[in-house]
């Protein structure tokens, strides 16, 4: 009797061990950015690329640009195709800032993490203040965190 008893406790364990393993949640992280982690820009009209390992949700998902007054813009940026990656050129001020990123898997697990970058100078005469998309290239070295969560089921 003892015996049997120590084969369906090991089973159950073993069965509970299966199921679990099944809802794994895994971190979205960044793979390449523009700017690079504490990069030092100059003024004006600047490249923001973010290419994730991994392809989110868009509609689910933001980037926000923080400045030194800690108040969050959300930036308009284009996803490409494959939906790993969110690029845009936008107007950037002298000032240390944080490119806070929030993405959300199809399966409704989120990750999120930040770039912190400098911008040094005063953005040229011409330069206008509007926010215009477009491409920009990749590059590598970025780092942040990457917390991985699971999307409250309704």
């Amino acid at each position: 009797m003892q015996k049997n008893n120590k084969r369906i406790c090991f089973s159950l364990i073993a069965a509970v061990g299966v199921i679990t393993s099944g809802i794994s949640a895994y971190a979205i992280d960044v793979k390449s950015s523009i700017p690079k982690a504490n990069q030092i820009l100059q003024a004006g009209n600047q490249e923001i690329m973010v290419k994730y390992d991994h392809e989110f949700n868009p509609f689910r998902s933001r980037l926000l640009l923080v400045g030194e007054t800690g108040e969050p813009k959300l930036i308009p940026a284009t996803v490409s195709l494959d939906h790993t990656e969110v690029k845009t050129t936008y107007p950037l001020k002298a000032g240390k800032y944080k490119l806070q990123w929030q993405i959300w898997t199809w399966k409704g697990e989120e990750s999120s993490g930040e770039i912190p970058f400098i911008v040094l100078g005063n953005a040229p005469q011409n330069d206008h203040s509007t926010a215009s998309l477009s491409p920009a290239p990749a590059t590598n070295g970025q780092s942040g965190n990457a917390n991985a969560k699971q999307a409250p089921s309704n």
